[in-house]
C-alpha cells in the first residue's frame, strides 16, 4: 500500500470497511502507533503503521487511541512520556522526569519546518518537479535526514518520505529528487531536528 496515492489509499480504506468518508476517518482515528527504542524514547506517533525500515533497533506498537490520550493534553510534549513493556510484552505510557524530556524533544521527535529565514543550515524548497534540499555549505552532514510531507498541519497522514544521505551532497550542497505524488495546495513539512536551523520555501 506504500505505492499507492492518497486517493488511491482512501479508496481502498473505504472499499475495506465498506462505508463511506467518515466511517474511513472514525476507523483510522480508533488506533495510534508508536515506534519506540529498547529505553522506551518515543519516536513516531500517527494513526497510519509506520514504516518500521525508517527505524533501526526500534519496536512499534498499536494502542486504542484513547489509551494514549495523555499525550495528547495541551501543553504536553511526547518527549515527556516513554513506553514501558511489563512481563507480558504490553506497552503502557510512562511520564519521564522533565530533565530528560527538555533534552530529548527537539532531537527525537518530528518538528515541523515553519521557519523562511535566509539564515539557515538546511533549507527545504520545491519546484514543479523536484523536491530541494540545500545545506549550508560550512555544514558537514554526518546522517542521514529525512523529511515527512503532510497535509497542511496534519502529521497523522503522510503524503511523502524524503530521504537524504550524506553522500548525495558529495558534489554539491543541493540534493534534487522528484516528487512522487500530485502535491496539494498546501502541505506540512516534518523531520527530526539534527541541526539548529531549518528553513522552507
Amino acid at each position: 500500500m506504500s505505492e499507492l496515492t492518497p486517493g488511491e489509499r482512501l479508496a481502498l480504506a473505504k472499499k475495506e470497511i465498506k462505508g463511506d468518508y467518515k466511517d474511513v476517518i472514525v476507523a483510522n482515528q480508533e488506533h495510534t502507533y508508536m515506534v519506540y527504542q529498547p529505553d522506551g524514547n518515543i519516536l513516531y506517533k500517527g494513526l497510519t503503521e509506520p514504516d518500521m525500515s525508517m527505524y533501526v533497533d526500534c519496536k512499534s506498537y498499536k494502542f486504542n487511541t484513547r489509551d494514549v490520550a495523555i499525550t495528547d493534553q495541551q501543553g504536553k510534549s511526547i518527549a515527556q512520556f516513554i513506553i514501558h513493556e511489563d512481563e507480558h510484552d504490553v506497552c503502557h505510557i510512562k511520564v519521564r522526569s522533565l530533565e530528560v524530556a527538555k533534552t530529548k524533544a527537539s532531537r527525537d521527535f518530528l518538528s515541523e519546518i515553519t521557519s523562511t529565514s535566509k539564515a539557515y543550515d538546511i533549507l527545504f524548497s520545491t519546484t514543479k518537479n523536484d523536491w530541494k534540499i540545500s545545506k549550508n555549505a560550512k555544514l558537514v552532514l554526518k546522517q542521514p535526514m529525512s523529511f515527512y510531507v503532510t497535509p497542511l498541519k496534519d502529521p497523522h497522514i503522510l503524503l511523502e518520505r524524503i530521504v537524504v544521505s550524506p553522500e548525495m551532497f558529495k558534489d554539491s550542497n543541493v540534493v534534487k529528487i522528484k516528487h512522487k505524488d500530485t502535491l496539494p495546495e498546501a502541505y506540512s513539512v516534518y523531520t527530526h531536528k539534527i541541526f539548529e536551523n531549518y528553513s522552507i520555501k
